[in-house]
C-alpha cells in the first residue's frame, strides 16, 4: 500500500499547528504553570534563570506556528517517502 505523503504531511502540519496554538494559549493564560510543565518535559526541576527569556507575543506566535507546521510537514513527508520506498514489492 502506497501512502500519500502530501496529504499526510498536510494533516500532520495542521495537527501540529492546532497543538502549538493550544500550548500558546495555555502559556498566555497560565505562564508559570506552562513553564513548570515545560521544564518537566526536559527532566528539569525548573528553567531557573532562563525563565525571564520566555515570552509570548504575536510575532513569536506566528513564527513558531509557521515553523511547527513546516517542520511537521517535512518530517512526515520524508517519513512517508522512506516508508513507501521500504514497502515496495520486489
Amino acid at each position: 500500500m502506497k501512502l500519500n505523503g502530501h496529504k499526510l504531511g498536510l494533516v500532520g502540519a495542521a495537527t501540529s499547528a492546532i497543538i502549538f496554538t493550544a500550548c500558546s494559549i495555555f502559556m498566555h493564560l497560565w505562564p508559570a504553570q506552562a513553564i513548570n510543565m515545560s521544564a518537566a518535559l526536559f527532566h528539569l526541576s525548573s528553567f531557573g534563570p532562563l525563565t525571564e527569556f520566555f515570552e509570548l507575543n504575536a510575532q513569536l506566535f506566528v513564527s513558531g506556528l509557521v515553523q511547527t507546521a513546516v517542520y511537521s510537514y517535512i518530517y512526515i513527508y520524508l517519513f512517508v517517502c522512506i516508508y513507501d520506498h521500504m514497502n515496495k514489492k520486489r
